[in-house]
């Protein structure tokens, strides 16, 4: 037994001196709208939201600077799922933008008047300089007809933190909301 104890008593100390840093977690905002564009009183769904797969996991991911490499942070994680975050997201502020409007998640069964489809390509930044959030949409009628599409890339500053880059998202994605509200409240 005292060989035991011999041996692994530095392995026991070490553990209890050193522990790991506790993981923090983030969730995106709603933001204010600065545009409402109707008063009307129509039935948007939003569509399930497609993240790359690089972005599918617990772990906020930033892009190493001038490189193509990514930064998978083991700490700093999304207090949800990335593409449900996403869409909430983005019905809670086209909500603001359309106060007089039903915005909820297409589920199936769902009528809605305005479908809106959402595929984003890139989600990245890098600390001290800028967010891009990148991709496609297309806004389309119940039955199932194209009314309009766009590529969309958004950018902002960031700060040094990740919690300076979940806000710098969480604008962007407001952004894109108030781009999707102008587009379909032009007929």
């Amino acid at each position: 037994m005292k060989k035991f104890l011999i041996y692994f008593a530095p392995f026991v100390l070490s553990a209890c001196l050193f522990s790991t840093p506790n993981s923090r977690f983030y969730l995106l905002e709603s933001l204010p709208q600065k545009y409402i564009p109707s008063p009307k009183k129509i039935d948007i769904a939003v569509y399930d939201v497609l993240v790359p797969d690089y972005l599918q996991k617990p772990q906020i991911v930033l892009q190493q600077k001038n490189t193509p490499q990514l930064k998978i942070s083991e700490f700093n994680r999304w207090a949800s799922g990335l593409e449900t975050m996403i869409q909430n997201t983005l019905i809670e502020d086209l909500q603001k933008s359309f106060p007089n409007a039903t915005v909820k998640p297409l589920i199936f069964g769902t009528k809605a008047n305005y479908i809106v489809k959402l595929n984003i390509e890139k989600m990245t930044g890098y600390f001290k300089e800028n967010a891009v959030l990148s991709g496609t949409w297309q806004i389309t009628s119940s039955d199932g007809t194209i009314l309009k599409q766009s590529d969309f890339k958004f950018q902002t500053d960031t700060g040094k933190t990740y919690a300076s880059y979940v806000q710098a998202q969480s604008k962007l994605i407001s952004e894109l909301a108030q781009e999707l509200a102008q587009n379909i409240a032009q007929p």
